[in-house]
């Protein structure tokens, strides 16, 4: 059966999917090294987002610092801060949704 995404059915298949089957394969351990490695993909620039944004704010909070602090400052009162926190976002419920996505989502990494 073919669902159209932008509709209530699809929206309530991708939510479902996104929200509670991704995380219970996610946290019963049923992924393939596949899923997992491409879960990472998806969660380095999150990472790497969140980072930008919070790592010189906390390092560099004194005027003494000069350019270090203006840089900080300009990063914490930009406004398109949240076009990065809405990517970071978008990564992580991606992130999420993997699991659920894949071919084979029951089988287990074997070591």
């Amino acid at each position: 059966m073919n669902v159209g995404l932008f509709t209530a059915k699809g929206i309530k298949r991708l939510l479902h999917i996104t929200f509670i089957s991704g995380p219970w394969l996610l946290l019963t351990s049923r992924l393939s090294a596949k899923t997992a490695s491409l879960m990472i993909m998806l969660c380095v620039p999150a990472l790497l987002f969140c980072a930008l944004l919070t790592i010189p704010g906390a390092l560099f909070d004194s005027p003494e610092q000069n350019a270090y602090y203006h840089f900080a400052k300009a990063l914490d009162q930009d406004p398109t801060r949240w076009i990065i926190l809405s990517v970071t976002g978008l990564c992580n419920l991606v992130a999420l949704a993997v699991p659920a996505t894949t071919g084979r989502p029951l089988t287990a990494i074997r070591y």
